[in-house]
């Protein structure tokens, strides 16, 4: 039996610090320090009892999942683990997304290459983000390095074929691309340039375009 860090009667005694609060069919996020460690809790709880019971603990299930099998992978989040049937909680990394970096133009095409290779690293696992698009999703650490965040939207590569796998990693890499080029436009090389331009030419195609019901939390 796996012991929790801490359980939700922790967190009566000691209520966590509010994030943001999700809409109508999102989690709300929170942190929770014990001890020196700083947890993220994304819970399910507060929405309407059939968002709870269906989309909400499927979307647990499928992030903790994720979550558990990229552990050692620098850039996800460390030590998830299951909350409650409606939230999971995992290790806070500190930092600023690349939507709150872009804007002061410290992002340089270094930290794609680096973003690059986390998604691959994630790849080699068989597990996509399908939401990297979304410049939120992506955190740089005070170090400079990426992380990736918000795997609700992932998907397991085991029992796809492999043609399939082979259009979903490249959506992936497309996702890093059309960021590094909204960041540093005019840096990124042809090759990298085709993938993106040949996944946007399918994107009208494609059905899964980030979080279903088109509403997000924000992580700051």
């Amino acid at each position: 039996m796996t012991i929790m860090p801490f359980t939700p009667e922790d967190l009566k005694r000691s209520p966590p610090r509010m994030l943001a609060r999700g809409r109508w069919a999102n989690a709300d996020l929170s942190l929770f320090e014990i001890g020196s460690v700083t947890w993220v809790i994304k819970d399910f709880s507060p929405c309407k009892v059939p968002v709870r019971y269906t989309l909400g603990k499927f979307m647990v299930r499928r992030e903790l999942q994720a979550l558990k099998r990229l552990q050692g992978i620098p850039g996800i989040a460390a030590e998830p683990f299951r909350l409650s049937p409606f939230a999971v909680a995992y290790q806070y990394i500190p930092g600023t997304t690349l939507k709150e970096s872009r804007r002061t133009g410290a992002v340089t095409p270094d930290f794609f290459l680096l973003l690059e290779e986390l998604v691959q690293r994630m790849h080699e696992r068989n597990i996509v983000h399908l939401d990297i698009r979304y410049m939120r999703n992506i955190l740089i650490t005070p170090e400079g390095t990426p992380a990736l965040l918000d795997f609700q939207t992932s998907l397991a590569l085991d029992r796809i074929p492999r043609m399939f796998q082979r259009l979903l990693k490249a959506i992936d890499l497309s996702g890093v691309y059309k960021c590094w080029q909204k960041a540093c436009p005019g840096t990124m090389d042809a090759e990298r340039l085709a993938l993106l331009e040949a996944i946007q030419k399918k994107r009208s195609l494609w059905i899964f375009k980030g979080y279903p019901l088109g509403t997000r939390t924000s992580r700051r």
